[in-house]
């Protein structure tokens, strides 16, 4: 069981309406910058909410499992290094990527993440490529 905000965040992956209950009015959310429009930032509680619902309205169905690899902090800021496992609705295929999330709070809610995790494997994985395809080798692998 989670004992910081990052954690109960993403213990609650999968189900927005859980997610909100931990979010500040003024929430920002923001992911790795190579994943483009997505990444944002998102701002205010009605933009991150519905970044949360897209995420699992349109890219993974909303079962996931989430193993807490490392997880510190305190009331104020706190990090967490996990496993996200989910399938792909675009495919059907199983996607497992590392991921790390910075959660910032304040007065027990939470009011900034930074979500990062390895890029390419998310997007080879959504691409129907294994993990470590690369596409800048030769061949692309």
């Amino acid at each position: 069981m989670a004992k910081t905000l990052a954690g109960k965040l993403v213990e609650r992956f999968g189900r927005p309406d859980a997610m909100k209950a931990l979010y500040a009015g003024d929430i920002s959310w923001s992911l790795s910058t190579s994943l483009g429009k997505i990444a944002g930032p998102h701002r205010g509680l009605e933009a991150v909410v519905a970044f949360n619902q897209r995420i699992w309205d349109a890219v993974y169905f909303p079962e996931v499992e989430v193993e807490i690899l490392d997880e510190v902090g305190d009331d104020a800021t706190s990090a967490v290094r996990f496993i996200y496992r989910a399938t792909y609705r675009n495919n059907g295929a199983p996607y497992e990527n590392h991921y790390t999330l910075f959660v910032r709070a304040r007065d027990g809610r939470i009011h900034e993440v930074f979500e990062a995790l390895d890029t390419l494997a998310s997007i080879n994985a959504y691409a129907g490529h294994p993990a470590d395809h690369n596409p800048y080798r030769e061949g692309g692998s």
